[in-house]
């Protein structure tokens, strides 16, 4: 049985808060999903949100360094499909590990929302449930550091 992340959060208006989703370009069969879902949660609570699309995975990092002064937390949303060529394993390591970094280094929520599965298959049934996870997870690490 597939696990679903399910998170309380803390009030149910946060119309003071500023977002970004940044998703990417490729894989849009799989990132529309994530994406609406995001966008349904935020809306119901009433997040000031905005969606920037960047090519692929890879510009992800430097469009959220780029935006950092200007959002409370950052939503990533991508699929990396594995191929025949290590592309796969060199992308998806980099951006997971920039993302992470970012996180840090802004103190501020930078949310891992890019799949890295074995073929589309796996990409799109990851898509049904993530984009409420991803919404999620940044009000809930919000809502701790308002304590």
């Amino acid at each position: 049985m597939k696990k679903v992340l399910d998170l309380s959060l803390k009030k149910s208006d946060y119309s003071n808060t500023n977002i970004l989703v940044v998703k990417t370009k490729w894989n849009e069969e799989t990132i529309q999903p994530m994406i609406d879902d995001c966008s349904n949660v935020f809306n119901q609570v009433n997040v000031n949100f905005s969606i920037v699309t960047v090519p692929g995975a890879f510009e992800i990092p430097f469009m959220v360094k780029n935006k950092a002064n200007s959002y409370d937390a950052f939503v990533t949303i991508g699929a990396i499909i594995k191929g025949e060529t290590p592309h796969f394993d060199i992308i998806a390591q980099s951006v997971s590990n920039q993302i992470m970094a970012l996180g840090v280094e802004l103190n501020k929520p930078v949310i891992f929302g890019v799949l890295t599965t074995n073929n589309i298959d796996q990409a799109l049934e990851r898509s049904k449930t993530k984009g409420k996870e991803l919404a999620l997870s940044a009000l809930a690490l919000l809502d701790e550091l308002d304590g």
